[in-house]
């Protein structure tokens, strides 16, 4: 009897220590090109592909995140309808603009389009239910949902790219013209900075922990 629950309890260890591995495996794959070590902006060269963390940026025209209200660079919205006691994914709604990356070392721009491959974390929660009509930025956000099943629960997840954010960006750097300097008109006379480009594919951004290290 002893040696049976002596085995029993080195199985569910084992189990358990391998739930963990299968689990930062998964991790590490979907984090993709932000798998790579970080460079620092002070180190980029045009052209380069690299990966940076820094601090993100925003610029002085952001959006709104529909859940949160908060001003953010971009957001993703995961939409889930329930079916009797079951949450099933009906959709995703997107919207990108662009950030500053500071790094304590320098800064770059990062412009965020529907291709951008965008990995957040789930900040705010939204539930609306048959009873609860909800506000105008969510019946605007779940519009074609609510004209299909007006009487269905829907779930909103909200992932934002906010001022002041940890995160990763993977993408190739080039030397362009700043944007921001009012005072100069000539375009080829502004002072330059590094702009994330595609790398491969997309601009890789993220703020999950396994992509900042």
């Amino acid at each position: 009897m002893a040696a049976t629950a002596g085995l029993l309890f080195i199985g569910f260890w084992i189990a358990v220590g391998f739930g963990i591995l299968l689990a930062d495996l998964r991790a590490y794959r979907r984090a993709g090109p932000l798998q790579a070590r970080p460079v620092n902006v002070a180190d980029l060269q045009d052209g380069m592909a690299a990966k940076l963390v820094g601090t993100l940026r925003l610029p002085a025209e952001a959006l709104h995140a529909p859940v949160s209200g908060r001003a953010c660079a971009g957001y993703e919205v995961r939409i889930a309808r329930k079916r009797r006691f079951w949450w099933r994914d009906v959709g995703t709604q997107r919207a990108a603009g662009g950030f500053y990356l500071d790094d304590g070392t320098g800064e770059v721009f990062v412009p965020l389009s529907e291709e951008t491959s965008l990995q957040l974390i789930t900040a705010a929660r939204y539930t609306k239910n048959q009873r609860r009509r909800g506000p105008k930025a969510i019946r605007r956000l779940l519009g074609a949902w609510l004209a299909e099943e007006p009487e269905a629960s829907y779930r909103c997840d909200e992932g934002a790219l906010v001022e002041g954010q940890r995160v990763a960006v993977f993408g190739v750097f080039r030397r362009r013209p700043d944007q921001r300097p009012a005072s100069v008109d000539d375009y080829r006379s502004r002072p330059q900075h590094f702009v994330a480009e595609p790398g491969g594919d997309r601009v890789y951004v993220s703020d999950l922990r396994e992509s900042l290290g």
